[in-house]
């Protein structure tokens, strides 16, 4: 997280730890400017810094972060460290307290972080006794502003199934105004042959490229990447139009979202009371996994993918 970690007086004097070394060794200290108004009557209106305008250094360091945010005067909020919280609040006569903790700060036990559209997303977990998980995630400008934080408890067994919702949940960008048709550079047919090798979600793939699903599902079968599923059935009788994202998800599942048979049920509850897991049963009925277990749910199976499906819903 960034935070504010030194700052200079009027007296052109350096408080704090100006010499800490950023988290990131690639990463320079930010600078701003930040007036030290605190609110009258209060203890911290007694500071030696009050009413001066003082440069501050922030940025993302290991340092323990304080339990106030300050805004600079060009209208960034950072956290101070507890060193300069304390040297910032404390009264003209009063000696600096340091913050003393006897037990050891948590270990994270998940963090990870990236950088996208010139933000930086960080993402850390600390874990209780309870096995209950604390989750913090930081969204910050390149120039180490923070621009949305979120927090919240929930248990580890939670992590899968709020990512799915997550996943389902995020509309897709809309498409760029004036992109409605795509034209394609032999760079950028080159570029998608090989992205498409290693993604084949037709929503990341419109998100890299700034154009729609249809586009994408249109160029890839103009190269022939993949085939029209009407040239692939030439004798069959004409099926009803699916849309772009139906005939992707059966590239992957042959029956995806095709009507289930008594004949395919019968034979799924079989399979399940044999033992089959649950991806086994998928690749058997050319179905998702999880719609394998909606279907174990629905029809009452018994069997280890049975279970496994009730356990995950309760």
């Amino acid at each position: 997280m960034t935070h504010i970690y030194a700052f200079q007086d009027a007296n052109r004097q350096w408080h704090g730890d100006p010499d800490t070394a950023p988290a990131n060794p690639a990463d320079k200290p930010s600078r701003g400017w930040l007036t030290y108004e605190p609110v009258p009557g209060t203890p911290e209106a007694d500071s030696p810094f009050a009413g001066q305008t003082l440069a501050v250094l922030y940025g993302v360091t290991d340092l323990e972060p304080g339990p106030v945010t300050y805004q600079l005067d060009s209208g960034g909020r950072f956290q101070a460290t507890w060193y300069v919280h304390t040297l910032l609040a404390t009264p003209i006569g009063s000696a600096a307290i340091p913050l003393q903790s006897h037990a050891p700060a948590p270990t994270p036990c998940l963090e990870g972080s990236l950088t996208e559209n010139d933000r930086y997303y960080a993402l850390t977990a600390t874990r209780d006794a309870s096995g209950h998980l604390t989750i913090e995630i930081t969204v910050t400008s390149h120039h180490g502003e923070i621009q949305a934080e979120l927090r919240g408890t929930l248990n580890i067994a939670d992590l899968h199934p709020l990512a799915r919702l997550l996943h389902t949940s995020i509309p897709s960008p809309a498409p760029p105004i004036g992109n409605h048709r795509r034209t394609w550079s032999p760079p950028e047919s080159a570029r998608l042959t090989d992205r498409y090798r290693e993604e084949r979600d037709f929503g990341v793939l419109a998100q890299e490229f700034n154009c729609r699903r249809a586009d994408i599902y249109l160029h890839l079968r103009h190269l022939e990447l993949i085939a029209d599923p009407a040239q692939q059935r030439p004798h069959q009788p004409t099926q009803p139009t699916t849309s772009p994202l139906q005939q992707q998800r059966r590239l992957q599942h042959s029956n995806s979202h095709a009507r289930w048979t008594e004949q395919e049920e019968a034979q799924l509850a079989r399979r399940c009371a044999d033992g089959a897991p649950v991806a086994q049963l998928s690749k058997e009925f050319g179905r998702s996994e999880l719609a394998i277990e909606s279907r174990l749910l629905k029809t009452g199976a018994h069997g280890p993918a049975a279970d496994q499906a009730r356990l995950k819903v309760l």
